[in-house]
């Protein structure tokens, strides 16, 4: 199976789950999948790795309450980074709000249009907690795409490159090359937590 190319879906029930909040776990950091609404059913991202609290934002926006709410909520979260997949307004515009309750630096590839704290090239690693994110430069949506892989190939956050079901709109020579040379050799174990809610399910794993 492949999430961004319509295969059916398998028996994992805690995709199916739909609402404010799904919380799912991945060999010791918690992903909080947040609805945010936003320009068109946004998500965003709390995650935390457990022994040390430290704790990543990925993509800002839509509903800033729904996000601190899962921060204040969340006990002994160390803030370390607001993450951004992609420069576009609707998967940014929550950060200055964000960083009233999140205080982190902002880490996204150095031609994002919102200039990062961390800029980042392609491969490199974020330490966090007992493992590391990994940022993969994945052009195709924009120019300054990219994707973040736990490694521990527990999880993948994708923006707007890879939607369940389907990639984003994109320039289609990049976004080929970027299905074939950066997304396809990467574990199936990862689990792909996209952008927005367009697929049949929130979240699946990638193969």
């Amino acid at each position: 199976m492949y999430a961004g190319f319509g295969i059916p879906a398998g028996a994992m029930d805690v995709g199916k789950i739909r609402g404010e909040v799904v919380t799912g776990t991945a060999s010791g950091v918690g992903v909080i999948q947040l609805s945010v609404g936003g320009f068109d059913r946004n998500f965003s991202y709390l995650l935390q790795e457990q022994a040390s609290g430290d704790a990543a934002i990925v993509d800002p926006c839509g509903d800033i309450r729904v996000i601190e709410r899962a921060v204040r909520a969340s006990p002994g979260l160390r803030p370390r980074y607001i993450l951004l997949t992609h420069g576009h307004r609707d998967h940014s515009s929550g950060i200055a709000e964000a960083k009233l309750f999140f205080e982190a630096p902002v880490a996204s590839h150095p031609l994002c249009a919102f200039r990062p704290d961390i800029p980042l090239n392609d491969h490199q690693r974020l330490p966090f907690g007992d493992i590391a994110i990994e940022c993969l430069h994945a052009p195709g949506h924009t120019t300054d795409s990219v994707v973040y892989r736990l490694t521990d190939d527990s999880a993948l956050f994708t923006g707007d490159t890879l939607f369940i079901d389907w990639c984003g709109y994109c320039e289609a020579r990049s976004m080929f090359r970027t299905m074939r040379e950066v997304l396809y050799p990467l574990a199936d174990t990862l689990e792909v937590y996209p952008g927005h809610d367009y697929g049949r399910y929130p979240h699946r794993p990638l193969g």
